[in-house]
């Protein structure tokens, strides 16, 4: 499964993704934009993590892989970044205000658009 849309229509995906609720409460409290890089759990729901990352993005980026019976949410915070699956089969320009949904898989993250830049972003682990 391979979501991608705006942040504004998170919420139409409630019905596929019950903890999504948790991303959505976090985001609305600017939570993760204030977080300093680490890894952090939900108050609400103790399942639900989330990391904060900055990195300088590349033309190789940085390789993730999402859990069986887990699904990571992307939201760039700062900048913009291209997400792949590791074939470059799929790849998506994630910007702020945008959102990228992903289950069991490897990825690859953080891969520079044109030049290199900082970027600040959340995975959630739902």
């Amino acid at each position: 499964m391979i979501i991608f849309d705006t942040l504004s229509e998170l919420e139409s995906y409630l019905p596929a993704l019950k903890n999504l609720i948790n991303v959505i409460t976090l985001l609305d409290r600017s939570i993760p934009y204030r977080d300093k890089a680490g890894v952090y759990s939900c108050p609400e729901n103790k399942d639900v993590t989330y990391t904060v990352e900055t990195a300088l993005t590349s033309s190789k980026g940085i390789e993730f892989t999402v859990p069986k019976d887990k699904v990571a949410v992307l939201v760039t915070l700062e900048g913009e970044q291209i997400v792949s699956t590791l074939d470059h089969e799929k790849v998506f320009i994630l910007s702020e205000g945008r959102f990228l949904a992903l289950s069991e898989g490897s990825y690859r993250r953080c891969v520079s658009v044109n030049l290199p830049v900082e970027i600040k972003d959340v995975t959630f682990h739902i």
